[in-house]
């Protein structure tokens, strides 16, 4: 049967969500008895951090361009009329925005509803497109895939007259994230001129990650390592870095940009700790990553990062900059608690995987859609 996947997600613009397409379609190519996989791109938009080549080498496996991006006029105009070209037995859309005239029957996947959370940082048509948006797409899904219990969770109380059907099925780790060897730990720390001490965040700086709280929190500490803030820079929050400025921290708190995926286990696996102060999530893919590189979490206590976490990490109030360093002062002083983390880590961590989420998926595939 032939699947096709949208994966235009997979370029610079989308950091969180590309990452989910890649390593998704790469653990679906993995996959026996799955058919062919047709995967619709758009060259046009920058990507340079993923391989779709790679990906397309897999037997039966192949690439389709188009020039439509997303949220674009040509998305609704162009891309139907290319998909139904390609006569798939079902299409795969890993983000909402779904073309209107998209052949049947679909899966769409949905990460989250930030703008239904967090309206405060959109305007009135922001929400209201958004709202219909993705209304539409679920009304027109054969079946929509939740990363998490509370994604679904959060859909269900936006939309109670929801009747699509839904699977929950969680993101995974990827297979290069594992504790580092010596020689990758000295490598990483020369090519970053690392501290040989360090506090570190991956992820990006738009306001639901919370950054301003957490260098707030930060600040408090007398005697902590450096603070490392990996992750893509959207110039229109700058809160972060006029935070840093403010409060004279600039030689104590380093802001990495972009690190390369082939870097990234590394730089995760050398921390001291790890920790993700976001206000909303709606899975939280980098605690994950953290801990299956042996390194210990300290996140927010809310319920996706519970239900990635679980008993692995310790859990602050994200809205509370006292709790945030209470927390980080407890896991960067206390070696027992380190090692006990270090170890519930990588056991959480192995229980998700690309893998796992794959089968789940193609569970899905099969279940009636075509």
């Amino acid at each position: 049967m032939r699947t096709v996947i949208d994966v235009r997600t997979i370029s610079d613009h989308f950091p969180g969500i590309g990452r989910y397409a890649y390593h998704l379609v790469s653990a679906l190519a993995r996959q026996k008895n799955r058919g062919e996989l047709v995967l619709v791109h758009n060259p046009g938009l920058a990507n340079t951090r993923y391989n779709l080549a790679a990906i397309a080498s897999e037997e039966n496996v192949r690439l389709v361009h188009t020039s439509a991006s997303p949220f674009s006029v040509r998305e609704q105009v162009r891309l139907p009329r290319s998909l139904r070209r390609l006569a798939p037995e079902r299409t795969h859309f890993l983000h909402w925005n779904v073309p209107y005239a998209s052949p049947r029957p679909f899966v769409l996947t949905v990460h989250d509803i930030i703008p239904l959370r967090l309206p405060q940082y959109f305007t009135p048509w922001q929400r209201a497109w958004y709202r219909m948006s993705i209304a539409f797409a679920m009304r027109a899904a054969a079946c929509v895939i939740c990363v998490s219990e509370a994604t679904h969770s959060d859909l269900k109380a936006a939309f109670p007259g929801m009747r699509a059907r839904v699977s929950v099925i969680h993101e995974g780790v990827g297979r290069t994230f594992r504790p580092c060897t010596e020689a990758e730990s000295a490598y990483v720390r020369a090519k970053y001129a690392l501290p040989k001490n360090y506090l570190l965040y991956v992820g990006s700086n738009k306001p639901h990650k919370n950054l301003p709280a957490l260098i707030d929190a930060y600040a408090r500490l007398r005697g902590a390592p450096s603070l490392l803030l990996a992750g893509a820079k959207d110039p229109r929050y700058p809160e972060a870095r006029h935070r840093v400025e403010m409060l004279g921290l600039r030689g104590r708190v380093r802001f990495l940009g972009t690190i390369p995926e082939a870097d990234l286990p590394f730089l995760y696996g050398n921390a001291r700790a790890f920790v993700f102060p976001s206000a909303y999530e709606g899975f939280g893919l980098p605690p994950l990553e953290a801990m299956a590189c042996r390194t210990p979490v300290a996140c927010s206590d809310i319920p996706s990062l519970r239900e990635v976490a679980g008993d692995a990490a310790l859990f602050f109030d994200a809205s509370s900059t006292a709790s945030i360093s209470a927390v980080l002062e407890s896991v960067l002083e206390d070696e027992e608690l380190r090692a006990g983390l270090r170890i519930r880590g990588l056991e959480r961590a192995a229980r998700m995987t690309w893998d796992l989420a794959a089968q789940k998926t193609l569970e899905v595939y099969s279940s009636g859609l075509a």
